[in-house]
């Protein structure tokens, strides 16, 4: 009795009935997925223009985003014969009222030559004579080979950077009146804004050609370009000539 008291004593205590636990599983470790990379956004010509394709850009589209760009691409493009022009774009007017815009420079040349008695600032007849250069080149480039690649777009864009820079020599190196730097800055802002609106007019789907309502807007604006920058330059001569006492007002001493 005393033995069966302790064999059962000794004999390991039977487990609880119930289900058995299964060990603790650990939760299964996700795949990581690749991170995914941003899509690429398209850039637009602005951002373009930041990373330094602005110029590139300019050329394609004819359109510049500020002052020092215009200028640059006038110097950049003075060897190249190409046209900005779209392709499919309308041949420009051969006669009319935009033709004759070109000749604008031409007048303002004469004007110089014949409506003053003294020179109204150093270089006052060379600059008649670039103006006469002036509206040949410009009617070569604007009208006659308007859209296709011709000499004359290099002649044009020649005499045009020259006759730019030295308009930017007389505004730094001149002592003028505030009426003079009026009408001299006043009249190249109005000119720089024809020339740039006609721009985006003409460029306003590229690469394909512009519509035929846009294409009629840009022939009026780059008219009014052409014809504002030698009215204004003219007015600044005529302000200037009066002030040092050399506009031409006695119709005897007068050529014209």
């Amino acid at each position: 009795m005393v033995a069966t008291r302790r064999a059962k004593a000794a004999s390991p205590a039977p487990k609880p009935r119930g289900r058995a636990q299964s060990p603790a599983r650990k939760p299964a470790a996700r795949a990581k997925s690749p991170a995914r990379k941003p899509a690429a956004r398209a850039k637009s010509p602005r951002r373009k223009a930041k990373n330094g394709n602005g110029i590139a850009h300019t050329l394609q589209t004819g359109r510049e985003h500020s002052l020092v760009e215009f200028l640059m691409l006038r110097v950049m493009v003075i060897f190249e014969e190409g046209s900005n022009v779209p392709p499919g774009s309308p041949p420009a007017p051969q006669t009319g009222w935009y033709a004759a815009s070109s000749s604008t420079f031409a007048l303002l040349g004469l004007f110089a030559m014949t409506r003053f008695t003294c020179p109204v600032f150093p270089g006052h007849q060379v600059e008649a004579v670039i103006c006469g250069i002036q509206s040949i080149c410009s009617w070569g480039n604007d009208v006659h080979s308007f859209g296709r690649p011709s000499k004359w777009k290099n002649a044009d864009r020649l005499v045009a950077s020259v006759n730019i820079m030295w308009q930017m020599c007389k505004l730094i190196w001149l002592e003028m009146t505030l009426l003079e730097y009026v009408v001299w800055i006043g009249g190249l802002c109005v000119a720089l804004a024809c020339f740039q609106r006609g721009q985006k007019l003409l460029h306003s789907r590229s690469p394909k050609p512009p519509t035929k309502r846009d294409f009629s807007a840009f022939l009026w604006w780059h008219a009014v370009w052409h014809c504002v920058l030698p009215f204004a330059a003219g007015a600044w001569m005529w302000v200037r000539g009066r002030r040092l006492g050399c506009g031409c007002v006695d119709a005897v001493v007068c050529r014209f």
